[in-house]
């Protein structure tokens, strides 16, 4: 049965599971309205459940998009220079974040470095119902659920997550050959994590290898870690793991960056495509207090026993 809380202000609120996997969907729930202090630690609480909440039909202002991801925790500010910019095939706006839409394989941003961000929120502005579809994969609940062979080989690996600054490979991961030949030492960022990583704000682990951003598993020769991670990516992008999501205009959904890897098949033709993409710097508790996020678990009980 759905949950229902009681808001003062927006009467009852239901969350409703998209799949067995991944996500639910908000329903009587009106972003342009400001959210009370005990509803957003509500919002908060079922993110950390389902790791992606849905809101459809809003109509909303760039300040409405920006009131509700803040509920999680404080704005990011962009590479552009701004507090969002856009996922859109409109070739001549300037706020485009990727300019090129080809398909999107696998994986969770900022995997190359040493704090992936801990969430993503996308708005509809405008969108047709036949335009591309993004797909979500829980690599965080599976983790308990792998084959037990599998789960203690992963526990014990660490991979290399590699980006190209050059080059908008979306497509498909950097060879190692190509990236251990550079000799460009500004064109690659990368960052070797545990395979198994601790997200701050979770209590369990998350698989952070992917298909685009991970060359290799370093505990292993290569041909033997390609093989580890094809079984590894058989289960957590399986079809009874994920979530796809097939936008409509005024759709806004915020999801989990570390507990979901995200793709879109196929490449983004014609059909209107204009997202505007908002993300969070920080992560406040249940309890509203701000969480260092580039912190891992680890990392913050080191610090504590200092």
């Amino acid at each position: 049965m759905p949950r229902q809380i009681f808001n003062g202000t927006l009467a009852f609120v239901r969350f409703v599971p998209l799949s067995s996997a991944v996500g639910a969907e908000v329903l009587d729930f009106d972003i342009t309205r400001a959210v009370p202090q005990g509803d957003r630690q509500e919002l908060r609480r079922q993110f950390t459940k389902h790791h992606l909440l849905l809101v459809r039909g809003q109509e909303l202002t760039e300040d409405d998009h920006d009131r509700f991801v803040a509920c999680f925790g404080p704005l990011q500010e962009n590479r552009v220079g701004d507090r969002a910019g856009y996922v859109t095939n409109r070739t001549d706006d300037p706020r485009s974040l990727f300019p090129e839409m080809r398909p999107l394989i696998w994986h969770n941003d900022g995997a190359y470095g040493p704090h992936p961000g801990i969430a993503t929120s996308l708005w509809a502005v405008e969108v047709d119902p036949s335009a591309a579809p993004t797909l979500f994969a829980n690599v965080a609940d599976i983790v308990d659920r792998l084959p037990a062979a599998l789960r203690e080989r992963a526990e014990r690996l660490r991979v290399l997550n590699v980006r190209d600054t050059e080059f908008n490979r979306t497509y498909e991961r950097v060879p190692l050959e190509e990236f251990l030949s550079s000799d460009d030492p500004s064109r690659y960022v990368s960052y070797e994590h545990p395979l198994l990583f601790e997200p701050p704000h979770l209590d369990g682990r998350a698989v952070i290898a992917s298909e685009q951003m991970t060359v290799t598993v370093l505990d292993l020769p290569p041909e033997e870690g390609d093989a580890f991670l094809s079984e590894l990516y058989g289960h957590i992008y399986a079809p009874d793991n994920r979530y796809e999501h097939h936008w409509e205009a005024g759709d806004v959904i915020i999801w989990d960056n570390i507990a979901l890897h995200h793709s879109r098949p196929g490449e983004v033709g014609s059909e209107s495509r204009h997202l505007r993409r908002q993300c969070i710097d920080g992560w406040y508790t249940p309890e509203g207090e701000l969480l260092d996020w580039s912190l891992t678990r680890r990392q913050l009980r080191a610090s504590s026993e200092r």
